[in-house]
């Protein structure tokens, strides 16, 4: 398998090779054009030159032929160009240089345009054994507006090659260069991404064999999407291990909650049918009996309850009531407890206030959060419950004065099987009400939170929709 840094490695390589190959490709044209393009222009104004000086002199005959020889020869060196002057019929009178031969059907077309007062320009494959590439001007000789010669200015593009050469030698030696610096650059940013990510393979094998302790420590100075993705990995991890030690003390606590009403319903019902308990005794054994199993059963519609909140198989059956009403009947339901703990309860709800929700969910919620500030309470203590409407949401709140929740737990309560006094036992429930709770409000697309001090209280506020 190959891994993901020599999958960087090789598509940046190919992307960077193929896009600096179509770079040199089009700059080698282009610099060509331009040197031919430059000398072009030059041999063109130096024909002019000599077709206005020159060569007008000497078909006037103000110049003699060996003088004008001498001055083309030293011009053919200077400009590094042959110099040939042809006659109407395309017949050459004078030659810079014998060696150069340019055929007949060439010559004849260089011939007429030149002779019809234009420029010629043209490229030419000129030599008899081997064939090399000249750059041919012509350029007509004017008297009285008649054309009466052609100048021709022929030169090697040998040496534009040879400059070229230089010129993408240096440029293919650049490339290179920046190629090793891509090349550099790319290892450094492909091995700060591929560590990252082999840690997180790592750490993900060892937490499928079940070790919720691996943290990978995020890079310094960084704000990018591997610092994000490992900063989600770790509170994956953390969410994992929380819930794995829930899990463990729930199946540890449930267990040790389970056992205790089973040995007891068996205990009794052996001693039933043993004869061990007497008759004017069954009754009140078998009362026992019936509260324990009451106890299991509200455990296991728990258990099925948040289920079916956290699967979404729960429809909400959407009515419009007061609120205050709900409040008012789960209090009438507590109205025990609350005596017995002498506990002052202040209700400040509108009376009016008609909110949108499913109502019986919305009792089980306003139940559980009553029946929590109830049982953390103290003896005397008391129970505020208000409303108030803030941007057409109304905010329920349900506040006591309780031995409170540490902060660093709070985040923890509404994760189900958690309890904050963990000696509590099944009688004072395993942890699930705050997570039906939450389940519930996130089904009507609500917030709840909780303000708490130790040893002050806790205060719970949720929302719901006005009708």
């Amino acid at each position: 398998m190959k891994s993901i840094y020599f999958k960087f490695v090789m598509t940046y390589t190919i992307i960077i090779a193929v896009g600096f190959l179509i770079f040199g490709t089009v700059l080698n044209n282009l610099t060509e054009n331009y040197f031919v393009s430059q000398k072009q222009t030059q041999l063109v104004r130096e024909a002019e030159k000599i077709a206005t000086g020159l060569a007008l002199w000497y078909i006037t005959g103000f110049l003699e032929q060996d003088r004008l020889r001498f001055e083309i020869r030293f011009l053919r060196d200077y400009l590094n160009a042959s110099i040939l002057l042809i006659n109407k019929n395309a017949n050459v009178i004078l030659n810079s240089d014998e060696q150069i031969y340019i055929d007949d059907l060439n010559l004849q077309k260089i011939r007429d345009k030149v002779f019809e007062g234009e420029i010629a320009v043209k490229k030419l494959l000129i030599g008899d054994m081997i064939k090399r590439e000249y750059l041919v001007i012509g350029y007509p000789v004017v008297i009285n507006n008649h054309v009466v010669s052609g100048l021709l200015l022929i030169t090697s593009t040998d040496e534009i090659r040879q400059t070229l050469k230089m010129y993408n030698k240096i440029i293919w030696l650049i490339t290179l260069f920046e190629v090793l610096v891509v090349l550099i650059i790319t290892y450094a940013l492909t091995q700060r991404i591929i560590t990252p990510i082999k840690k997180l393979a790592q750490a993900s094998r060892k937490i499928a064999e079940g070790d919720f302790s691996q943290k990978i420590p995020i890079p310094n100075n960084s704000d990018d999407e591997i610092s994000e993705l490992i900063s989600s990995f770790n509170y994956m991890t953390e969410k994992l291990e929380n819930l794995e030690m829930m899990r463990k003390s729930f199946i540890s606590n449930v267990s040790h909650e389970l056992r205790s009403p089973l040995t007891s319903i068996r205990g009794f019902v052996e001693g039933i049918l043993d004869k061990t308990i007497p008759d004017d005794k069954k009754d009140f054994y078998l009362t026992l009996v019936k509260e324990e199993v009451i106890k299991l059963n509200n455990l296991i519609n728990q258990l099925l309850e948040l289920s079916r909140l956290e699967w979404g198989k729960i429809n909400l059956n959407l009515s419009e009531f007061k609120i205050y009403s709900v409040i008012v009947e789960e209090l009438i339901k507590f109205e025990k407890r609350i005596e017995e703990k002498e506990i002052d309860v202040t209700l400040q709800v509108d009376e009016e206030l008609v909110v949108k929700a499913d109502k019986d969910l919305i009792s089980r919620v306003v139940h559980n959060l009553l029946d929590n500030a109830i049982k953390y309470n103290k003896v005397g203590g008391k129970i505020y419950i208000y409303s108030e409407v803030v941007n057409g949401k109304a905010y329920i709140t349900i506040q006591d004065t309780g031995v409170g929740i540490p902060e660093r737990l709070q985040k923890l309560i509404w994760e189900r099987f958690y309890k904050v006094d963990e000696s509590r036992s099944l009688e004072n429930g395993v942890g699930l009400g705050l997570s039906i709770v939450k389940e519930i409000i996130k089904l009507h697309k609500q917030n709840i939170w909780v303000e708490s001090e130790e040893g002050v209280g806790s205060k719970f506020t949720f929302t719901l929709d006005l009708k």
